[in-house]
Formats: structure tokens, C-alpha cells, sequence
């Protein structure tokens, strides 16, 4: 009976030691791999204060004030928005992991001129296209695409200045370190 308590424990012991050095593994791996993407993005895109990234447990979030891309309750990709999303393409050509795309819109909707009555339709139809854009001209995988959006429902706090307009209305570019699927 003692020999096979030990036995039990030690078997207990070596599984556990395993998946503890597997999960160690991978995290380190994770970590290296985020390096890596933040790398990349400070290489390839300009240096503005709309745009800013931020290391997170589910890979690395590049967020970009949505006035790159968007005029005032409009869906049309600037050219300067164009400009910036060759530049994201790059990045995301030199990994292979999936990515989001965020769109986070707290604006005054002028609803007699415009098709959108809420925030959230405005936010959803930007992301679309900016995946679109992505996927169709700049020749990105749709299956490592996902287009969210938003609204206003998932504020960020900047601890600088809460009162920016970037804060909440930005997109976010996601892009995982692991391995994500529909």
C-alpha cells in the first residue's frame, strides 16, 4: 500500500512539474512574441500622439484615434487613413497571428444628415470597412480578420488625459498571441 502511495504521488509530482514547465514555456514564448509585435510596430508606424499600443494578457492592442481614419459621423476611409492601414498591414504581414478590429465611437450623432441613429451602427459599419479595406486591397488573410464594434460601451481610461477625445474614439487593432478562431 505504501508502494503505491509513493508511486501515486510521484506520478502526481512529474505530471504536474510537466504542465507547470509547459505553461511556463509557453508564456515565455508568449511574451517574446509580444516583444516582437511592439517591435514591429514602433519600427514601421509614425510617431504621432494618436496612436498607441499597449501590452495585454491576450497579445497587443495598437489603438489609433479614429479621426486617422474617419471624418466627423462618416464611414469613408481617409487617404491618410489608407496611409496607416498599409503600414498595420505590414505589421500583420510579418506575423501570422489573428487580429481585431475595434471600433470605439462616442460622438454626437447628427441624425437628420446621417444614416446612423446610434454610436454602436456607426462603430460596427467602420470596423467592417477598415477590415475590408485590409482584406480586399491590402491583401490580408478575412480568416485572421475580425471586425467589432463598439459604440461607446467599452470606454479607455487614459491616466494622462481623461478628457481626450482619443480616448473613446479610436479603433483598436488586436492582435493576438495566441491561437483565436471564430
Amino acid at each position: 500500500m505504501v508502494n503505491y502511495c509513493i508511486k501515486f504521488l510521484l506520478c502526481i509530482f512529474f505530471v504536474t512539474a510537466g504542465v507547470s514547465f509547459a505553461i511556463n514555456y509557453t508564456d515565455n514564448q508568449n511574451d517574446a512574441l509580444k516583444s516582437d509585435i511592439v517591435l514591429e510596430i514602433v519600427n514601421t508606424l509614425p510617431k504621432k500622439d494618436t496612436i498607441i499600443y499597449t501590452i495585454v494578457p491576450r497579445g497587443v492592442v495598437l489603438s489609433i484615434a479614429q479621426s486617422e481614419f474617419f471624418d466627423n459621423n462618416s464611414d469613408v476611409i481617409s487617404e491618410q487613413g489608407k496611409y496607416l492601414l498599409k503600414y498595420i498591414a505590414d505589421i500583420l504581414k510579418s506575423f501570422d497571428n489573428k487580429c481585431t478590429i475595434e471600433a470605439h465611437t462616442e460622438e454626437f450623432i447628427n441624425r437628420e444628415n446621417n444614416f446612423y441613429s446610434e454610436d454602436w451602427e456607426i462603430s460596427i459599419v467602420r470596423a467592417n470597412k477598415i477590415a475590408d479595406y485590409i482584406v480586399k486591397e491590402l491583401r490580408i488573410s478575412g480568416d485572421r480578420v475580425f471586425p467589432i464594434g463598439f459604440g461607446k460601451i467599452m470606454p479607455f481610461k487614459n491616466t494622462v488625459d481623461d478628457s481626450s477625445e482619443f480616448t473613446n474614439n479610436r479603433i483598436d487593432f488586436v492582435i493576438f498571441d495566441y491561437t483565436a478562431s471564430r
